[in-house]
């Protein structure tokens, strides 16, 4: 893990200008992660129509497959964009962070909020009921995992370890059994002077990939070893569907869009909005119940999503206003 190490810093202050959820969280003195794993059981949770207001930060996106609609964490809880129109829960506002959505519902990390008895960090924690409840994976109380992984039909999780905690250094990390243990990953051929996001391919657990200021960089063995498939250009984000990665890219100022096939590594650019260089493509998130409806986020908090596979797009929200 040493070579990782020298990575490691650089990646945290340099990429982060470009990532809508790194905010720095204050976090309590380090406890042992606590064993139990028993949700946090909150009352008169329930869903309703989300009140007016603005998203200070949008941590990340996803489409979880237990629900429908497009869950937004944010630095005020999860809002969720239906047909019927935005929807929030009535508790469990925290701020969570490296957000991902699973077929079963979320797994996430992040500082609870003020009014919570939950300790401070989250750790790594699960929810199945929309939020209701969370189920204490690991490091609960102890670390802020900011970039997180999950495959959505697959056991495999992936974090990068930003602090040293009582049982991991800081490296990239996986685990394949809820947060029980976890296992260096090599990134051997990885060429990149930045670490950067993680995406876990939904249904094959060999498969990953990591955006970066070098481009994106692919593995067949779970990161082992990682491949370049594309030109070395800074990549912001990225995102599996079970054929394509789609991923953007910063390119002589210009906030561009791709779908790539995993098997060939060609890639089409496909059209978005018009984004100014200052504005790029934070987060990415695939349906997986429908591979043809795709949404992304970006830096000022403006979230777009295309149900026909990137060749229309509706502005769901502008600068984070919910109204």
């Amino acid at each position: 893990m040493n070579g990782l190490k020298k990575l490691f810093l650089p990646c945290m202050i340099g990429f982060s200008l470009f990532m809508a959820g790194c905010s720095n969280g204050e976090q309590t003195e380090k406890e042992q992660p606590s064993k139990k794993s028993e949700p946090v059981q909150v009352s008169k949770f329930e869903i309703k129509k989300a009140s007016p207001q603005r998203l200070e930060r949008i941590n990340g996106l996803g489409y979880p497959g237990n629900d429908e609609g497009l869950y937004i964490a944010s630095h005020q809880g999860i809002k969720v964009f239906t047909d019927k129109g935005w929807l929030e829960g009535s508790t469990q506002k925290h701020e969570y962070m490296g957000f991902q959505a699973s077929e079963d519902g979320f797994y996430a990390s992040g500082i609870p909020e003020e009014s919570s008895d939950l300790k401070s960090p989250l750790g790594l924690v699960k929810s199945t009921d929309k939020g209701a409840t969370l189920k204490k994976l690991a490091f609960y109380g102890e670390s802020n995992f900011q970039f997180l992984s999950k495959g959505y039909g697959t056991n495999t999780i992936y974090m990068i370890n930003q602090e040293e905690n009582s049982m991991l250094e800081p490296g990239v990390y996986l685990s394949d059994d809820e947060g029980k243990s976890w296992s260096p990953v090599a990134l051997k051929g990885f060429e990149a002077d930045t670490l950067g996001m993680i995406a876990a391919h939904p249904t094959n657990s060999n498969k990953m990939a990591m955006s970066t200021r070098s481009g994106i960089f692919l593995s067949k063995d779970k990161g082992a070893n990682m491949e370049r498939a594309t030109a070395p250009v800074m990549t912001t984000a990225l995102a599996f569907s079970e054929e394509n990665l789609y991923y953007s890219a910063v390119e002589e100022n210009k906030v561009l869009f791709y779908r790539m096939d995993i098997h060939t590594k060609k890639a089409v650019q496909l059209e978005i909005p018009f984004l100014n260089y200052d504005n790029p493509v934070t987060f990415i998130a695939v349906n997986h119940k429908n591979n043809a409806t795709i949404a992304f986020a970006t830096y000022l908090n403006d979230v777009y999503e295309s149900n026909d596979d990137g060749k229309n797009w509706d502005l769901v929200l502008k600068n984070g206003k919910i109204e």
